[in-house]
């Protein structure tokens, strides 16, 4: 069979570009709605995609002028009503507790069966900071301070053994202390102190996907890039194309939607490989890219409009080339990259 490709999509708020809640079916008041969170996973789910990723910001995001919620607790909500698909949020770590961080992940590894990935981001604006009453941290202490959170969550991950929890009821036993583990970190900005309040998760350690040089290869599991030349490297992690589509509809072709869409506020350039076309255009894109990367992440224009383009026109035509194949109800979403669950550091004979 080919080798099997790879598609997150993302659900945050109307779309990518910052204009597209103009043109979504909901209004302000159904923004925060669990039914339209869920119909987005329900129809990836269905359509075979591998995951779903949320962004999220400490800071007012102009894509969600009414607000948005913790990215986390949209993945938490999805992890009991779907099944087989990734859940991937993004957790900013520049001002965040490190200990939270991790919990919060093993959690949703727990909750969803082992569904669970983290796309860890630091955060360059200096509100971010004052939102929380902290020092700014900038430059390369940006690049320090995201490796080293990183560093601690996954160490504090493998602060219990997967086999430290007993619950032996008829001796009052339900751990092993001897596989339960300390986890000291001090970096002089913060201190960590384990073992972790939640008990090694179904992957072992949740799948981190991170941009292209935001963190050493051995941190990451999945590089997330925006260089439409870009190439999977034997050994090292999956690679995934950051893609912004928007698709010709009936409506109107892609390239008079982009240009309406600009028209009431133009998008930033955020470094990703942008694509305007047809959605048989766009599958044969795809095509192209699969012989050279792992998958792609797909951020829709207008998610209302072009998921419902994907499900007519390109993932049909990915699928006939056996391109799309689906996570199996049951599936870790490492086993559905075709990652190793990793050994823990800790481990004892």
């Amino acid at each position: 069979m080919p080798r099997p490709f790879h598609l997150f999509l993302d659900v945050d708020g109307g779309g990518w570009h910052p204009s597209a809640w103009r043109r979504s079916r909901a209004t302000p008041s159904e923004v925060f709605s669990p039914a339209r969170l869920r119909g987005f996973a329900v129809t990836a789910q269905a359509q075979g995609l591998t995951g779903l990723t949320f962004e999220d910001s400490p800071l007012p995001d102009p894509r969600n002028p009414a607000g948005h919620l913790d990215a986390v607790q949209r993945a938490a909500f999805l992890a009991g009503t779907t099944e087989g698909i990734g859940l991937v949020p993004v957790v900013a770590t520049t001002y965040t507790e490190p200990f939270h961080v991790a919990a919060q992940i093993a959690s949703l590894d727990h909750s969803s069966d082992g569904r669970a990935g983290w796309i860890p981001v630091a955060t360059a604006d200096p509100a971010a900071a004052r939102a929380v009453g902290l020092p700014v941290t900038a430059g390369e202490d940006l690049r320090t301070e995201l490796a080293d959170v990183v560093g601690a969550v996954r160490a504090l991950w493998d602060s219990w053994e997967d086999d430290a929890v007993v619950r032996d009821v008829a001796t009052g036993r339900y751990v092993d202390r001897d596989r339960l583990h300390h986890v000291d970190v001090d970096t002089g900005r913060w201190s960590v102190k384990g073992p972790l309040t939640v008990p090694r998760s179904p992957q072992g350690q949740s799948v981190v996907l991170a941009a292209e040089g935001a963190l050493p290869d051995a941190q990451v599991d999945v590089v997330l890039t925006g260089d439409h030349a870009a190439r999977r490297s034997g050994g090292g992690p999956l690679v995934l194309v950051e893609v912004e589509l928007a698709l010709d509809t009936d409506a109107a072709p892609a390239t008079e939607r982009v240009a309406a869409l600009d028209a009431d506020g133009a998008a930033p350039e955020r470094g990703r490989v942008r694509f305007t076309g047809s959605g048989e255009q766009f599958a044969r894109f795809l095509t192209d890219l699969s012989a050279r990367v792992d998958g792609v992440r797909l951020h829709a224009a207008v998610l209302d409009e072009d998921l419902r383009q994907l499900v007519r026109t390109t993932l049909p035509a990915l699928r006939v080339q056996r391109l799309l194949q689906a996570p199996l109800a049951g599936s870790t979403l490492r086993s559905t990259l075709g990652l190793t669950r990793p050994a823990n550091r800790f481990a004892t004979a």
